[in-house]
């Protein structure tokens, strides 16, 4: 209902099969962290913010949320890393390096990924467990599910797991 039948019919007729992809996230749990030095360059990173860093599952409706604020977060970190150089609080040697009064913008990407770290990775676990009781099939397990659900609303807990998420960590 509601599908341009006229523009999609020649789409699936043409299509040679179709897959049903399922729900993937990102595990956040990397020793190696969001950034990199990108090779060849005389100082340049490569740094990852949102989905590309973290993808969760949709079950708290987190993603974009959680995007912009590591975009906030990073830009924080990079306006201040741009403040340093103009006032000459951080030096470029000839070689391209950075020889600093204050953080290197190295650092600063390093404290964007520890400031951001701990609220996602929290997210992410909170709506790995949560996808898993909505989704919880029939039987015993929608019955332990809608137990849980009515216990934590009981419990207050279900209102600080969403508001957990909404709330700007950094």
């Amino acid at each position: 209902a509601g599908l341009p039948d006229e523009e999609l019919r020649p789409v699936i007729e043409a299509a040679d099969k179709f897959f049903e992809l399922g729900v993937y996230f990102h595990n956040p749990f990397s020793f190696r962290g969001w950034t990199r030095k990108v090779k060849g360059t005389k100082g340049s990173y490569a740094c990852l913010l949102g989905d590309s860093a973290h993808a969760m599952p949709p079950f708290l409706g987190q993603g974009a949320n959680q995007a912009i604020q590591d975009a906030y977060c990073l830009a924080t970190k990079i306006a201040e890393h741009n403040a340093n150089c103009a006032s000459g609080a951080v030096l470029q040697s000839p070689d391209g390096t950075e020889e600093s009064k204050a953080n290197t913008l190295e650092e600063l990407l390093k404290e964007y990924e520890t400031l951001r770290w701990s609220p996602t990775a929290s997210i992410t676990l909170k709506s790995i467990l949560l996808g898993y009781l909505e989704t919880g099939g029939e039987g015993l397990p929608s019955k332990l599910r809608d137990s849980v659900f009515f216990t934590l609303g009981k419990l207050g807990i279900a209102r600080k797991v969403f508001l957990d998420g909404a709330t700007p960590k950094f």
